[in-house]
């Protein structure tokens, strides 16, 4: 008789269960998903009435299952939406977590649990379930309402929290304590490979899907998402981190790729399939002995769970800014315990974190919260009511008035400026430390072994710091919306001044001490001398426009892909109406890098009675003169023989360091400061004004183009059309201010700056097509 292996079997059993519970379920029109729990409790060690599922295997298929279902929620995240929803859906769960959690742990106690048990529960509070309420906004029609955005975005929010508590579980469980230190170092563990394997990703595999997207065809998408996320399995196994978390990474990583919706139609029913194999599982752990012993407990939890989802995410929407109404929608539509209470359930009990009752118990009450949950939405308003005719108008008025401000109002300068700062600092310092980890791991190994062990080390010193050169240019460099920040502040206030110098200074200091680590790794000399060495080659790195234009090239491409989708739409969108893509989304290195602001000319200074030709503002330092107001007029894009005299506005567009450098080395023109705009934002302001003279516009060369092979000065855009350009993007490599020698390519995006006139009588001639 041939023999089958018993995870066959078992398989077996759990989807014919699975799927007659599943379509019982649907026909009652409840949650598949409780379906699956139930086939999962039929089908466990605990109830004999049906072939059971053998023990061993039991934890295999939850396994599995976690990783498909986390890495399907991997690719339903989105970091612009996160980002786009932050200041609400941040604050929100920042309040929720604090308040549940301390809740959690004081209901956990109270019904004599010991303290890692009470302390999963709060944590274990703050889950709600992405499915149901996706189910019941559906069915109630609520998917425009205001709250729902709001509370989608919560959702986010407590995912990521959610794989937070499953790393410090991982983490518990090795050293069995939350000593700070333990903690300090799980959490820069944590942060160093999120960045390191996200800015990696983002930069390699939206190029790499693109490259090879001719060949890909659905079976081949399958394999190449499916090696991806078991890649990222192991690689966060090996880091130490649970393999939910791996999965997730990877999952949101293929988010942001163009290929993103044929991947979900591959995986999803992958993902579907494995999702039900771990909701079967987690049936299957249900001990029914342990219910009825804690029958009184399991009701607790689910009481603890709606109320404090409705008095605490209340709250927490409430302190982000939102009226009380909208928050008590937003509260009472997140009262239930979610899918990720099951993992985060699952994953501490095999690691010996949490006692075996809890499991069912958590998964009994989040059952029963589950069946809850249209109850509450449709409690809301109900709710409200009372509080209404209950409270003052004036209480009522005053917990209402900030609604309107509280949404669109922004965070201070300073607070703007130091996440920015420290942001991109985080993340630039987390970049270098991988150069230093690989250096002083592997290549100085090799480096050893040569020969001429003088010609090793210093053959792959030179290799590090050319591979970490780009990144500390990008650390001293303010970018975007920092530099504009920082300009800002530096006029608003002298008092500014101290504090922003000392901002600079520790970015040269980090930067410094990331040499100094290289170049201490291959090289045993006095420290006098290593700085010395360093210092030299620190000089050369910031002084290399090579290395700049590497670091433009790097930047550039991750941006891009970054927003690979939106600006696939965005082209699409451009070639259906046939018109240029004039809407820039901020998705470009150059609408955020290039700045428009204005000179003043003073009486007396260098440039009085000077002409454009005589300043060469554009040969000297890249910054192009746009228009000219004297007098109430504007002259737009003055020939070289304009002359510049005394209270003349001159409308500049340029690089930022470039812009500051003229006004420094020109006494007499004076940057305003308040007016400093990148591309983007002044395109954006241009549009929404119809008084507006100058807009600006971005083409393609489409590939028949009669300018491919001719140079800007060939073309002689500024004479026919009376526009110029004013940047390039080729090969993700950023070109602003372009030389009249740059020859065009097919697929250049040019950015063209003009009036309407000028840029209508260019889109007409189709000069790019």
């Amino acid at each position: 008789m041939t023999h089958l292996p018993s995870i066959i079997t078992d398989l077996a059993i759990i989807l014919i269960l699975g799927s007659v519970f599943g379509l019982l379920f649907k026909f009652l029109k409840q949650p598949v998903v409780l379906g699956y729990i139930v086939a999962g409790f039929l089908a466990g060690p605990h109830f004999k009435l049906f072939p059971t599922v053998a023990p061993e295997n039991i934890s295999t298929w939850a396994d599995i299952g976690v990783i498909f279902l986390l890495f399907g929620m991997g690719l339903e995240f989105s970091f612009k939406k996160m980002m786009s929803i932050g200041r609400i859906g941040g604050k929100a769960v920042l309040f929720e977590v604090v308040a549940l959690s301390v809740f959690g742990f004081v209901i956990g106690r109270l019904i004599g649990w010991n303290t890692a048990d009470s302390l999963l529960l709060g944590g274990m509070l703050c889950m709600s379930s992405t499915a149901i309420i996706v189910k019941a906004f559906n069915d109630m029609n609520l998917q425009k309402e205001r709250f729902s955005s709001i509370v989608f975005g919560i959702l986010i929010f407590e995912d990521l929290f959610a794989i937070l508590l499953m790393v410090m579980l991982s983490t518990f469980a090795v050293s069995k304590s939350f000593e700070g230190f333990e903690l300090f170092t799980m959490v820069t563990r944590l942060v160093f490979f999120l960045v390191i394997w996200f800015v990696a990703g983002i930069y390699l595999i939206p190029t790499f899907l693109k490259k090879v997207k001719k060949l890909l065809n659905p079976e081949l998408l399958l394999l190449v998402s499916m090696g991806l996320c078991l890649t990222m399995v192991v690689l966060a196994t090996k880091a130490g981190f649970s393999s939910a978390l791996g999965a997730f990474i990877m999952g949101s990583i293929l988010a942001e790729t163009i290929e993103l919706e044929n991947i979900e139609k591959v995986i999803n029913p992958i993902k579907d399939f494995f999702g039900a194999v771990f909701f079967v599982s987690v049936g299957m752990m249900v001990n029914p002995d342990i219910l009825v012993e804690n029958f009184s407990t399991m009701i607790i939890i689910a009481m603890a769970s709606i109320l404090g989802k409705m008095i605490f995410t209340t709250t927490g929407v409430r302190v982000a800014g939102q009226s009380v109404k909208t928050a008590m929608q937003s509260g009472f539509s997140l009262a239930q315990m979610g899918e990720f209470s099951f993992i985060i359930a699952s994953t501490g009990m095999p690691l010996g974190v949490t006692s075996p009752d809890i499991y069912p118990i958590v998964i009994a009450a989040s059952v029963i919260t589950t069946f809850t949950t249209p109850y509450t939405i449709k409690l809301a308003l109900p709710a409200y009511g009372v509080v209404e005719s209950v409270l003052p108008k004036k209480w009522l008025a005053r917990l209402n008035k900030t609604e309107d401000t509280a949404e669109y109002s922004k965070e201070s300068k300073w607070g703007q400026l130091l996440l920015s700062y420290f942001g991109s600092l985080l993340v630039f310092s987390m970049i270098c430390m991988s150069i230093f980890f690989i250096s002083a791991m592997f290549m100085l190994p090799i480096a050893s072994q040569f020969d001429n062990k003088t010609f090793g080390l210093l053959l792959f010193s030179l290799i590090s710091i050319v591979f970490i050169s780009p990144f500390l240019i990008g650390m001293i460099h303010n970018r975007g919306k920092q530099s504009l920040l920082f300009l800002s502040l530096w006029s608003a206030n002298k008092n500014n001044k101290l504090l922003l110098t000392a901002m600079i200074g520790f970015r040269y200091m980090l930067a410094l001490s990331f040499l100094f680590m290289i170049v201490r790794v291959y090289w045993n000399i006095s420290p006098f001398l290593l700085v010395v060495i360093a210092l030299i080659v620190f000089a050369f790195i910031f002084q290399s426009k090579g290395l700049q234009k590497r670091y433009w090239k790097l930047e550039s491409r991750f941006v891009k892909n970054f927003n690979q989708r939106q600006i696939e739409e965005r082209m699409k969108k451009a070639e259906k109406d046939g018109h240029p893509m004039s809407d820039l989304d901020n998705i470009h290195w150059i609408d955020n890098h290039l700045y428009i602001t204005t000179y003043s000319v003073q009486n007396g200074g260098v440039c009085h009675n000077k002409t454009l030709k005589e300043l060469n503002l554009r040969m000297k330092y890249d910054v192009i003169v746009v228009a000219v107001s004297r007098n109430g007029e504007q002259i737009v894009f003055p020939d070289g023989d304009f002359s510049i005299q005394a209270d003349d506005i001159l409308l500049v567009i340029g690089l930022i360091q470039n812009l500051k450098e003229a006004t420094i080395d020109y006494k007499g023109i004076d940057l305003n400061y308040d007016d400093v705009r990148t591309l983007h934002e002044f395109t954006q302001q241009q549009q929404a004004d119809p008084k507006s003279t100058i807009k600006c516009m971005t083409f393609i060369v489409g590939k028949d183009s009669s300018w491919i092979g001719k140079s800007l000065y060939d073309a002689q855009l500024n004479k026919k059309t009376n526009c110029i350009v004013v940047g390039i993007e080729r090969d993700d490599i950023p070109i602003p201010n372009p030389s009249s020698h740059i020859k065009f390519k097919s697929n250049d995006m040019v950015w063209v700056m003009g009036d309407d006139k000028s840029l209508y009588k260019l889109l007409e001639s189709n000069y790019f097509e």
